[in-house]
Parts: C-alpha cells; structure tokens; sequence
C-alpha cells in the first residue's frame, strides 16, 4: 500500500461528475504530477486526497490512516497540505505559521533564509507581498516532510502560482530532495519545471506516463520539542477579536436596556433577565476566531492538521462573564451564580453558533446557507436559565 491511496473515488461538482471511479497510489519516494487544462479535476484530486470534498463513492488513505470515505467516516495523520487559496491568516506571523505547520520547534530562521524570507519572520502575513505569502504557504505545506525522518505525505494545488523564476526551480529542487528522503508528493501543476521533477505525470484526462527526473538530496531538518497550535489564544491576544467582536455587541446591549429601563425598579425574574442578556447576546455573535479563519480558507488548511477548528473558548468565558459582572453592578445585585451563569450561557451559546457555522462550510455553497435563522433558537436556554435562577 502506498503513502498516499485514492481508492476508486467518485465526486461530484455540483451537477458535474468530476472523478469517476479514479484511484492512484503513491509510494514512499515518489512524485505524482497531475497535469491538465484549469478545470480538469486536478484540484479536486487534492482536496479530495486531503479530505476536504465530500465522495459518493471510495475513500482517501494517508500513511495507512483514513481520511475520508463514502459514508462520512473521518480520521486525521500529519501531512502537509499547499491549495491554490493561501490559507493563510493576516493576522498570523510568518514564522508562527511554520512552526505550527512543522508541529515542532527548530531553525526556522534558517529555512526562511533559503526562500528569502529570513527578514519577515516575525512580520503579519497580511504585510507581506503575494509572492512571499505564497512561499509561506509553499513552506507549510513542505515543512512536516522537512522535519519528519519517517514518510510523510505532501499534498500540492498548483504551488507554482504566483512564484517567479527562481523560486519554481527552488520549488522543484525541494520536492526533488523531499522524495529523496523518502516522502510521498503529489503536485497539480502544469509548469514544465514541476512537470520534470515528477516520476510519474498524469495528464487528464487520465493518461499516465513515466518521468525522468533528476535524484535530489535530502538533508532532515532537526526537531524540537513538540509543538501545540493554540492559535485561537494567540489570535485573540494580538487582535482583540473577541472584545472587539462579541465584546462590543454585549456592551452595546446593555447600553440600550439602560436607555429604556431603569435598573432600580426591576426585580425577580426581570432583573435576572437584564443581566444575562447582553452575555447572550456576545455568544450570538459567534466565535471571533471561526470568523477569522474563512479568510483566504484558511479554516480548510487548518480543519486538516486539529482536530478542533482554532478557537479560544477560555477568552469566551471572560468576555461574557466581564460584561455579565459589569451588568450585575449597573443594577447593584452582584451574584456569583448569575455571575458564573451568564459566563457559561454566553461561551455555551457562542460554541454553538461557531459549530453552526462550521457545519455550512463543507457545503458546495456555504454563504448561500442561511444558518443564522437557527440562532433564535438559543434564546430557550436562555429563558431556561433566567427562570431557574428566578426561583
């Protein structure tokens, strides 16, 4: 069995049947270019490999684990991943971004030093150029293979897009090196120089021929300790998105019950029901990092690597209990439980609407989806707990 199977896979495009039945193994050491006119299904072909579309038929294997089949089973291994979107954050660092694809710590300076990157390490991708993003998004998709003494798949969409001269024929030499050391690749790509560095092109419609390629030589990288991606904590602590986002709404709220209502004259259940709804109405919001992720489908590269998409449900937690406490002393009664309630309603309430939303973007058209109608819903738990604490 090869480090990369596709097994008899068929997938649709909306109406349009773009594999059918199609398999392809990958061994340890080897190249696979996909080649072929835009539109031909190379690039379903990855996303396919990767998981990320759906298959009415087969199943998509890495390294021996499932990653996807037919009947919705799921499983996830480390490879790396490179699609035609960057996939990329603005707000992610550029050297952040490939230690958290490598899993590990170790010289990144050096590797960026190779693609001339060495001097925006610590910068926001969002500064970058197009072309340095792209060798960022390159780098993430190659830098487990780099790190990695055993087989590791590496998953490639048109990598070339974007890239001059030198850095394809910097591409083609790395992939040429990677395979050396044993790593499975396959690339879609119709640059001649990606085509030649391939032991084996397949030309769609399906028509396969062998490759002559030039040995590289792979030097492995040396790891660090393990590393975890707590994005979503990073995120939060150099955006504020989470106050910025849902903050702001609960604030907001509280600011026009103030306008309409005095504070004073409520009691019982009506009192409870003021403090608890601004925290509603931050969780309603969504998961600020969710949001972030849809820029570039960055929620896609990912979905692939963590099992949870990057979120920072600890940051839930303080922002609707803050803005629960500020409401508890607008109206003078400072209740730990409604404190505690409110904190827990509002995160609760905002993992909700953040699953809602993820659900959608496996969908052909996720925007199309009109997934904040379910939301209203949320105001019976709500009402639930304003009752219980009422008693």
């Amino acid at each position: 069995m090869g480090i990369i199977e596709l097994s008899k896979v068929t997938v649709r495009r909306g109406r349009s049947q773009v594999l059918d039945g199609w398999s392809v193994s990958i061994d340890s050491g080897e190249v696979v270019c996909l080649s072929g006119e835009n539109g031909c299904g190379k690039s379903t072909v990855i996303e396919t490999a990767a998981g990320l579309v759906s298959m009415e038929k087969g199943s998509s294997e890495i390294s021996g684990q499932l990653i996807r089949d037919s009947e919705g089973r799921r499983g996830r291994t480390k490879f790396g991943l490179c699609l035609q979107d960057d996939c990329i954050m603005g707000d992610e660092l550029v050297g952040e971004r490939i230690l958290d694809a490598a899993g590990c710590d170790f010289d990144v300076s050096s590797l960026l030093k190779t693609w001339g990157l060495e001097h925006r390490i610590h910068d926001r991708v969002a500064m970058l150029s197009g072309g340095q993003r792209r060798r960022v998004a390159i780098l993430s998709g190659l830098v487990p293979a780099m790190v990695s003494s055993e087989p590791v798949a590496i998953l490639l969409d048109e990598p070339d897009s974007g890239l001059d001269e030198d850095s394809v024929e910097k591409l083609a030499q790395t992939i040429r090196d990677l395979a050396a050391g044993g790593h499975a690749i396959i690339v879609a790509s119709h640059n001649s120089k990606i085509v030649e560095s391939a032991d084996r092109v397949i030309e769609f419609p399906f028509t396969e021929t062998k490759g002559d390629p030039v040995k590289g030589k792979f030097s492995l990288l040396e790891r660090g300790v393990e590393r975890k991606a707590n994005i979503g904590h990073r995120l939060n602590l150099r955006t504020l998105s989470g106050l910025a986002n849902n903050g702001i709404a609960g604030l907001l709220t509280l600011g026009a019950m103030l306008a309409m209502l005095n504070p004073e004259q409520l009691e019982g259940r009506t009192l409870t029901a003021f403090i608890l709804a601004p925290a509603l109405t931050a969780g309603l919001c969504g998961n600020s990092i969710h949001r972030l992720t849809l820029e570039n489908r960055a929620y896609a590269w990912w979905n692939t690597i963590s099992a949870i998409p990057p979120n920072a449900l600890f940051y839930s937690l303080i922002t609707c209990g803050a803005i629960t406490v500020l409401a508890s002393t607008v109206t003078g009664d400072f209740d730990v439980k409604l404190i505690a309630a409110g904190a827990v309603l509002g995160a609760c309430t905002e993992a909700i609407v953040g699953l809602l939303s993820h659900a959608t973007l496996r969908l052909s058209r996720p925007n199309a989806v009109m997934v904040r109608l379910l939301t209203p819903i949320l105001i019976l738990p709500w009402a639930l707990v304003v009752d219980t604490l009422s008693v």
